[in-house]
């Protein structure tokens, strides 16, 4: 058996999109809601922006390394 865990991205009825390990029934991983606002500039391309947002927290950063020695980084807010 692998220790590889399956995740998914979903869109959720109220327009919610989570990352979730596969056939999970708990809470997710991460949640994106987009604004209103946000929602009517992106139309259809919410999903494919939050699966964007996504991929770069997995692939570009540390996010499941477990570094416990290393420093927690403070988070940056970007404009």
């Amino acid at each position: 058996m692998s220790d590889t865990a399956i995740l998914e991205i979903v869109e959720l009825a109220n327009g919610e999109v989570v990352l979730r390990p596969a056939e999970a029934t708990g809470e997710p991983l991460v949640s994106i809601r987009f604004s209103e606002e946000a929602v009517e500039l992106l139309r259809r391309s919410r999903f494919d922006v939050a699966r964007e947002m996504l991929d770069h927290a997995i692939t570009r950063t540390h996010l499941w390394e477990d570094d416990e020695d290393e420093p927690e980084e403070e988070a940056a807010t970007v404009h």
